[in-house]
């Protein structure tokens, strides 16, 4: 979520929180554009600091495939330190190459004590699945497999793989890395007036992720950490179970619940409200989760890996 702080967005901090309030959430982390913002006094729900480190080059190595993209290579430190609190940015570049400039981000992260995220990798085409793969073996945590923004293109194109294929060939590689979805927020009670005006309005409330921890920022992001939560635009678990051995998964209405598994392949689907494989089962080495509701939201578990498998 964005605010004032960021420089595109005009709601002030209270005011967005005051917004998400409204819509029931538990928690939000703040991610303006190189500028750490911390809670107001008397914040209405749980707001942690953080800070979108957002790099915007004109060229990087691989070069962008447009050169009207520009190489836009952006990551979430989430649940900062929050005496950090104001301007934090990445260094200037010393190589181009994306991963060593992914990589610098990542290093500001760890400077700034936070949880490193990144962000929609299929925007401009910022990051394949190889290059998430060696970054999740650099300190990447999270990266964003469903940006709410109208332009992220999670789906991909007839010549890019879709956000959750990214995924899928990073896991392949042996990566260990854990999928969000997040709203990319920019305006809140200002969304009419900035629709009426003929602009996009960049809306919240149609990603997230839902936490199995206390309200509390060292459970949140030990529970982040852990892969103990699930991502979601809008579908509502009733019970999850994930452990070493299996994902067993509830909901309350019937849903089309599959298992995936190495390259991406369906390893079962079943039409219902309960679904549980084991890791087993398949013979990749790791197992995640996916389900569609009918009016088409999404929710995925995050996965788990053989023992024996690096």
């Amino acid at each position: 979520m964005h605010t004032g702080n960021s420089g595109d967005s005009a709601t002030p901090p209270a005011d967005a929180l005051r917004w998400y309030a409204a819509h029931d959430f538990d928690f939000v982390v703040f991610t303006d554009h190189n500028f750490v913002t911390v809670a107001p006094p008397d914040a209405p729900l749980l707001a942690l600091p953080g800070v979108e480190l957002t790099q915007n080059l004109e060229t990087c190595d691989p070069p962008p495939e447009h050169p009207e993209f520009g190489c836009l290579l952006h990551v979430n430190a989430l649940l900062v330190d929050p005496a950090r609190a104001g301007q934090a940015r990445v260094p200037p570049a010393g190589s181009q190459r994306r991963v060593d400039r992914f990589g610098a981000a990542l290093q500001t992260t760890r400077e700034l004590g936070g949880v490193a995220q990144l962000n929609h990798p299929n925007f401009h085409y910022a990051a394949d699945g190889a290059l998430l793969a060696a970054l999740a073996g650099d300190g990447l945590a999270l990266f964003e497999l469903a940006n709410a923004a109208i332009d992220s293109n999670n789906a991909g194109d007839a010549e890019h793989p879709s956000t959750e294929a990214l995924w899928d060939d990073a896991l392949t590689r042996g990566a260990r890395l854990f999928a969000v979805a997040t709203d990319d927020a920019h305006h809140y009670f200002d969304a009419a007036a900035v629709e009426g005006r003929g602009e996009t309005a960049y809306l919240g409330d149609r990603g997230f992720v839902v936490v199995h921890a206390d309200r509390d920022a060292a459970a949140i992001r030990a529970a982040l950490l852990a892969g103990d939560f699930y991502a979601s635009t809008g579908v509502r678990l009733r019970a999850l179970a994930r452990t070493r051995e299996a994902i067993e998964l509830t909901t309350d209405t019937p849903c089309d619940l599959e298992f995936i598994g190495v390259d991406g392949e369906v390893q079962r689907r079943v039409r219902g409200t309960h679904a549980r494989m084991t890791l087993s089962e398949t013979g990749g080495p790791y197992l995640r989760a996916r389900v569609r509701d009918d009016a088409g939201r999404m929710a995925w578990t995050q996965p788990i890996w053989r023992a024996d498998r690096p």
